[in-house]
């Protein structure tokens, strides 16, 4: 894939996020199927890393669920395996220079610069629009890195 280019799974995970779903669920859903992840089940699980880890604004949920996917591609079944346990932790390694590189973290409440973790945190950065702003660009941004990385072996 061209690094410019973006795909209809990294459109469709920000769509999926622009209609409704959390950064993380957006992520999951899109590529979890993939991997043979149900659609009901990557929902399930991907909402638990939304906002930040619970909502708590650590690692942004586009982030954590792009991780999942980078697991399930490249994890290992076997406690034993070293060699799939190295390689898993390296996709991760890249995946997070790249983003942080495009975005310099990879906190939720830093990439928004709220703090998600409270009531008013939140209220303060939906009213500022910095979900509909910038999150659309973190999730396919995050998707692109991920597309990418699940195309390379």
């Amino acid at each position: 894939m061209k690094k410019n280019k973006t795909s209809s799974s990294a459109k469709g995970a920000s769509r999926r996020f622009s209609e409704g779903c959390r950064c993380s669920e957006a992520i999951l859903a899109e590529y979890g199927e993939r991997f043979g992840l149900a659609p009901d089940l990557a929902m399930k699980i991907g909402c638990a890393f939304g906002g930040g880890l619970g909502s708590t604004g650590d690692v942004c949920g586009a982030v954590s669920a792009s991780i999942v996917v980078l697991g399930l591609k490249h994890g290992r079944t076997d406690k034993d395996d070293a060699a799939r346990r190295i390689a898993a932790d390296g996709k991760v390694r890249e995946f997070l220079e790249r983003f942080k590189r495009k975005h310099k973290h990879h906190r939720c409440n830093d990439l928004v610069g709220f703090d998600r973790s409270t009531p008013e945190g939140h209220d303060k950065a939906a009213a500022a629009g910095v979900f509909k702003k910038l999150c659309p660009g973190y999730v396919e941004d995050a998707a692109k890195i991920l597309e990418e990385l699940l195309e390379n072996k």
